[in-house]
């Protein structure tokens, strides 16, 4: 549940058309271009031997085959330069160069992961759990595959396949903050299916295991114990919750967005405004993406 956005009705255009419109096509041309001319100098050296041409007996040496992880060592620049986008928020350009690198190596699991990540912060959930999905294929307990699942089929409402993700994620975690991060991700798909006690039970789990906390997880925590007193009616709690949540931060979005519109509506102006702006700030990469 972490960094996710509404999703837009925006039309995806394909790959070649959001390449050729980003002024950092020119960027990747480079890079790519610095690949191939890169490859190509090292067979061309390794073919005719420039070093050692004077020996008139020398044999031409036939090139080898490329190693097996060439491919991946080259696709370096590329991944680095798709991370820098996503850090930037740039979540078009991002996605552009995953989709490149993975048309050369269609099962490179660690680009699915990031690619995936990138369609769960732009609301393209069904693809998320295409990626994800592929990643499991390889790597069966992955912990972030497992916790985006679970995330993912909790926005399209498919709450059966959430919690199978959910309850995997927490059996994948190997260390107490990723457990507390799939209890809390399983609280909050809890709160969507509307069984509040069972999310208020996880979601004081989590702030009992990390009592005093100052980290996203505890922010997000508190936001759906929010939610679930907000349903249940209790409004003053609610608003204590979400006062905690804020002051926490978090960069999943919707928490702004949500705590805004309750700020507005118990009339504290200015705190909707911050809440408001926030939620922009955080959105703002989203232009173009669906």
């Amino acid at each position: 549940m972490y960094d996710h956005y509404p999703a837009y009705d925006v039309p995806k255009n394909n790959i070649v058309q959001r390449f050729f419109a980003q002024r950092w096509s020119a960027i990747l041309l480079e890079v790519v271009l610095t690949i191939v001319i890169t490859v190509a100098a090292g067979q061309a050296f390794e073919f005719f031997d420039p070093f050692d041409g004077e020996a008139a007996d020398v044999t031409p040496v036939v090139a080898p085959a490329p190693v097996a992880d060439a491919m991946s060592v080259a696709l370096e620049p590329v991944k680095q330069r798709g991370a820098d986008y996503v850090a930037e928020r740039r979540y078009v350009a991002a996605e552009a160069l995953y989709d490149f690198a993975l048309t050369l190596d269609p099962d490179d699991a660690g680009v699915l992961g990031w690619r995936g990540y990138v369609n769960l912060q732009t609301g393209d959930y069904r693809d998320a759990q295409a990626d994800f999905r592929r990643v499991l294929e390889s790597r069966a307990l992955d912990f972030d595959a497992h916790n985006a699942l679970c995330w993912a089929y909790g926005e399209s409402k498919d709450f059966t396949s959430a919690l199978e993700h959910c309850g995997q994620a927490l059996i994948a975690a190997t260390s107490l903050p990723q457990y507390a991060i799939a209890l809390e991700n399983r609280c909050w798909v809890h709160v969507e299916m509307g069984a509040f006690e069972t999310a208020a039970q996880e979601c004081l789990a989590v702030l009992e295991i990390y009592p005093g906390c100052q980290h996203e997880v505890c922010a997000l925590a508190h936001y759906n114990l929010g939610r679930v007193m907000l349903a249940q009616e209790k409004t003053d709690q609610a608003l204590r919750q979400f006062n905690l949540a804020f002051r926490i931060g978090s960069t999943y979005a919707d928490m702004y967005l949500e705590i805004g519109a309750v700020y507005d509506r118990l009339g504290f102006g200015a705190a909707a405004k911050s809440s408001y702006e926030r939620y922009d700030e955080l959105t703002a990469g989203r232009v173009g993406k669906k």
